[in-house]
């Protein structure tokens, strides 16, 4: 992965805002002209309507053009030299690419799945799997008229981690932060001596033992730091297989340019600041004994 970076910092930063401004501007077109084209076919207005549809067309047309070029001029010269120095030479950035999400317990239900920023790498040995995720919970309703309509819920949106500790693991153990709300949707089926961390995650094993032995006092302690300065809802799973899943429910993407200034040195430290959150749990985890499966003498 070569970072392709051939304009200076000032030219960066004032591309990067003409083509936020651009996207901007097309997105209130194409929102504003779509609502008004229903106005119009409600009261009748059908020539109307229609040049209301093709200014949202165009529009939208060109905010997936901008979105795409504002993504791709980030990723150029800002996003591949952070993810080689984060993650090393190995790794694989595809900024419209989709992770696939692994086992976890939820307090909701989804069958659709959406994403962007697909990172593969193999970091300290270890194989992962990084990228944005949106799980969505699809459904069609048909009126008393035989018309149907399909809701798109999004129900998680955020980042998805997975890492194979390439050996077998000591349990299948799913940690899940929950809210008061949640409780009414998943039931803790282990019961953990530290009450902070019994009152913020739900605990769920296939055997309480191997929750147990996986969730030290030790091991509790680093969750609960890690989960404060993860910007939000936090979700693992430990499988038997040896891998491990990390999801956090940000509500946001990775690598957004958002309403910042776009300098593009607080955007480098702010894009390595959201990968290093990932690769300390790793870094953390992997060393731990209590994780891995002991082997029995035959």
């Amino acid at each position: 992965m070569e970072e392709k970076q051939t304009m200076t910092n000032k030219q960066l930063e004032a591309k990067l805002k003409s083509l936020r401004s651009k996207a901007a501007i097309a997105k209130v077109l194409t929102y504003g002209s779509g609502a008004a084209m229903i106005l119009m076919f409600i009261v009748g207005m059908i020539p109307i309507a229609v040049i209301f549809l093709v200014v949202a067309l165009v529009s939208g047309y060109q905010l997936s053009e901008n979105s795409s070029r504002l993504k791709k001029l980030l990723s150029d010269n800002i996003i591949n030299g952070v993810l080689r120095e984060t993650l090393g030479d190995t790794v694989e950035y595809n900024p419209w690419g989709k992770i696939s999400p692994g086992s976890m317990v939820f307090p909701f239900s989804y069958n659709t799945v959406d994403g962007s920023d697909h990172i593969k790498a193999v970091y300290n040995g270890l194989n992962i799997e990084l990228g944005d995720i949106e799980l969505i919970d699809e459904t069609e309703d048909t009126d008393e008229n035989g018309h149907t309509e399909t809701r798109r819920d999004t129900v998680f949106k955020g980042q998805w981690l997975t890492c194979d500790f390439g050996k077998e693991l000591a349990g299948q153990v799913y940690i899940s932060e929950w809210t008061k709300k949640d409780r009414r949707m998943m039931k803790s089926n282990v019961t953990m001596d530290n009450e902070q961390f019994s009152k913020r995650f739900c605990v769920r094993a296939d055997n309480p033992q191997e929750a147990y032995y996986i969730l030290t006092p030790h091991m509790m302690e680093y969750i609960l730091t890690m989960a404060d300065k993860g910007g939000g809802t936090v979700y693992l799973s430990f499988l038997r297989d040896g891998k491990m899943h990390v999801a956090v429910k940000t509500r946001r993407d990775f690598f957004e340019l958002g309403k910042s200034n776009a300098d593009v040195e607080e955007l480098r430290q702010k894009f390595l600041g959201e990968l290093r959150w990932f690769t300390d749990i790793i870094d953390t985890l992997r060393v731990e004994d209590t994780l891995y499966k002991k082997a029995t003498n035959a």
